[in-house]
């Protein structure tokens, strides 16, 4: 297929049309779609087998954080955390997950993107160590 940059918009909802194409028509049966982000990389979306090659210790030793009090989760590594005035940050790779009541990953929705997409609009800081800019989410 070739995407382009291109963007649904509409009252409820504006997401990129590769996002769009995969969670609304081009789901595999028994595949389960996260989304994935980082510093070098665009919103995603990726499926669970795709997971540990952009965040190795994905499912291991990583940890889970709360999105806006719903049942979305980014997974990350701690070691990626940065501590700065007072603040924490994540400074590489996250996976955006959701969880069933068994504790199982299910995929995402297009609404669980766009918040998301909202979240990281108002989570996403640059911040300047050794004169480069470092692009990284605030969790505090």
């Amino acid at each position: 297929m070739n995407f382009t940059t291109t963007h649904i918009r509409s009252e409820k909802v504006t997401v990129d049309t590769r996002i769009y194409t995969v969670l609304e028509g081009g789901k595999k049966s028994g595949k389960v779609y996260l989304a994935a982000i980082a510093p070098d990389m665009e919103l995603t979306v990726i499926t669970l087998d795709e997971a540990p090659g952009i965040l190795p210790c994905f499912d291991e030793s990583d940890a889970y954080l709360s999105v806006l009090d719903t049942s979305l989760l980014l997974s990350y590594n701690p070691a990626q955390v940065l501590k700065f005035a007072g603040k924490q940050y994540l400074t590489g790779a996250v996976i955006l997950l959701r969880a069933n009541m068994d504790g199982n990953f299910i995929s995402l929705t297009i609404d669980e993107i766009y918040r998301f997409q909202k979240y990281l609009e108002s989570h996403s800081v640059t911040l300047m160590v050794d004169n480069q800019k470092l692009t990284c989410i605030c969790i505090d």
